[in-house]
């Protein structure tokens, strides 16, 4: 094995043909890794059950708030630009996740269903493994003593191991106002900072997250089969109201979870469609059936009207004297 060395080394050396040997690699104690990486588990097994952060995340916005650590974000520089003036100071990047199983899922007359409806059971499930994650990064906010979060966002993804296993993750970026104690519960927005500052400006104010889900069993009938096998173009127009069907529903959640924040509207809200396919049995003529499952979520951000706008600095017109282009 040659090892080389980088530095300037001793021209003697190197000029009477001796090689020059790197510093061999630190021994590893294989044991107190182990025990360290066990007693972190376990903390974060214990975190986990009793509904805390884990020491190693605060410890870390502990240093951060003392100024030993910068703060992150992702925020554009246009976005941290336009808060400033609402004295509004990013604290850092905020997230909580879940890992949630959707449990067993009666499967109808026969092992298959014979109409399309919504599926209570893992409709519920899927809106509160997306609490469970929100909860968590409103946690970490909570921690750095935010007032808000702004530019949530809530991403859903399968476990590759196993179908009925979903990871939810939610980040975003935790903010504060100048002057303005620490909220019990942070406010928050799936808008971006810089919308967060124009909304301010418009006389609207964010009061919260709105958030519906529907998964939605759409069964295949004889007509939607028989469209399927046809030369012709033609819409499809049993699916086209089981996807309405399914927006609508998710729609009017959203819309009962603003009421319930006390909202005029919702804006920035974000929509998710995802279809599969499933057995749906066999037509007489042994052909396969496949019905389909639709997920649909929205989410967005409830608003509120306020008196007035806060007060905007006084706009001065300026007149360029220069002439020349400047290029």
């Amino acid at each position: 094995m040659f090892r080389f060395s980088f530095g300037r080394g001793d021209k003697s050396r190197s000029e009477a043909g001796v090689p020059f040997n790197s510093p061999p690699p630190p021994r590893l104690d294989i044991a107190t890794l182990k025990r360290e990486e066990g007693e972190r588990l376990k903390a974060l097994g214990h975190a986990l059950a009793t509904g805390v952060l884990p020491p190693n995340v605060v410890n870390r916005f502990e240093t951060q708030l003392r100024g030993d650590l910068p703060w992150t974000s992702d925020l554009s520089v246009n976005e941290w630009a336009a808060m400033r003036p609402y004295k509004l100071k990013p604290l850092g990047q905020v997230m909580g996740s879940c890992f949630y199983h959707v449990g067993y899922v009666p499967n109808g007359y026969g092992g298959f269903y014979t109409q399309s409806h919504e599926m209570g059971g893992p409709t519920r499930a899927l809106t509160e493994g997306r609490e469970l994650a929100l909860r968590r990064m409103e946690q970490e906010a909570r921690a750095l003593g935010a007032n808000a979060v702004v530019g949530v966002h809530l991403e859903r993804k399968r476990f590759v191991f196993d179908d009925v296993i979903y990871e939810f993750a939610a980040y975003g970026t935790a903010v504060n106002v100048e002057g303005l104690s620490p909220s019990k519960a942070p406010l928050l927005c799936t808008v971006s900072g810089q919308d967060f500052a124009r909304l301010l400006a418009a006389g609207a104010l964010p009061v919260g997250l709105a958030m519906g889900a529907s998964f939605y069993y759409l069964r295949t009938d004889w007509w939607d089969v028989r469209q399927q096998m046809s030369f012709y173009n033609q819409e499809m127009t049993h699916f086209q109201r089981g996807f309405g069907t399914a927006r609508k529903m998710a729609a009017s959640k959203l819309r009962r979870d603003a009421e319930h924040l006390g909202a005029k509207g919702v804006v920035g809200t974000e929509m998710e469609f995802d279809v599969e396919e499933i057995p749906g049995g066999m037509t007489n003529d042994n052909e396969r059936i496949e019905d389909h499952l639709i997920i649909a979520f929205l989410m967005g951000t409830a608003v509120e009207y306020i008196s007035a706008p806060p007060a905007r600095g006084a706009y001065h017109p300026v007149l360029l004297m220069n002439d020349k282009v400047q290029r």
